[in-house]
Formats: C-alpha cells, structure tokens, sequence
C-alpha cells in the first residue's frame, strides 16, 4: 500500500482535528504543514520559527498546544536525544533511537527491533514498554573504532 500524497496526508490530519472537537485555524493548518515538510527530527522552537516567518501573530505557545493535540491523536510523536529540546515528527514512520554519547549522531531503527524485548518485558512483568520517547545512549561504531585505535 502506498503512502498518500502530501495533500492528501495534510487533509487527514486536519480531519481528525476537526472530529476532535478543535479547529483548524490558519496557525494550526501551518504546523502541521511545517511537520511535513520537516525531513526529520524539529523542535516546537524551529516550527515556531518557520510558521511565524510567514505568520509573525502564532504564538510559540500555540505551537506547542498543537503538537501536544497532534501527539494526543496519534499523529506525532516526540523523542528526548540528549540534553536538547524535545523533537518532534510525523508518527507516519514508527521508529526508535540510537544516540552516541560521543558524536552525538542519531541512529534510526524501525520499532519492530525492539519488539521481542516488549514481549518479554510484557510477559514476566506486565510491562508495556513504549521505546520511541528516548533514545538509547551508547557508542556508535565509528567513535568505538576510534577509542580502540586510540588505546591500541
């Protein structure tokens, strides 16, 4: 099955803001489009930043109520990396973090990796594990390679 077009994926999200109860303002129309075009991971700031270049009235506030609206519904999701801002993108693709104590680079896997620790974590202790908030500390390779060489 494909992916809906960006048009296509902006009207659905607008639409369950509507069943929601909430209105879709020209503010709220313009996070959600600033999320889509977002290639990765943003903060609420540099949305805020973007919307308010074209529409200086948009509170950061109103941002934030956005996406805590957008997250609610399922729509996006935030994640902790490091000691920086809460980032936030679309939860089209479900996914979960890598963080290098080091180099501070950023490594995706799809949220399945981790699904047999769930089941088990679920299984012996009734523990619903949700991994997609924070982002698992450690050492990438290429900084583990370094260290070795270093020492070695």
């Amino acid at each position: 099955m494909s992916e809906p077009a960006p048009d296509e994926r902006l009207h659905e999200i607008l639409e369950l803001l509507r069943a929601d109860g909430g209105r879709v303002t020209s503010a709220r129309r313009a996070v959600v489009a600033s999320l889509m075009a977002s290639e990765g991971h943003v903060s609420a700031e540099s949305i805020a930043a973007e919307v308010q270049a074209a529409m200086p009235d948009v509170s950061v506030s109103t941002v934030y109520r956005t996406l805590e609206v957008l997250e609610r519904l399922g729509q996006v999701e935030h994640v902790h990396l490091g000691h920086g801002p809460s980032l936030y993108h679309l939860a089209d693709r479900r996914h979960v973090h890598l963080l290098c104590r080091r180099c501070d680079r950023v490594i995706e896997l799809p949220d399945t990796y981790l699904a047999e620790l769930a089941d088990r974590l679920r299984h012996d202790h009734g523990f619903a594990l949700e991994p997609r908030h924070f982002a698992l500390l450690g050492t990438c390779a290429v900084c583990a390679a370094s260290a070795d060489a270093a020492s070695g």
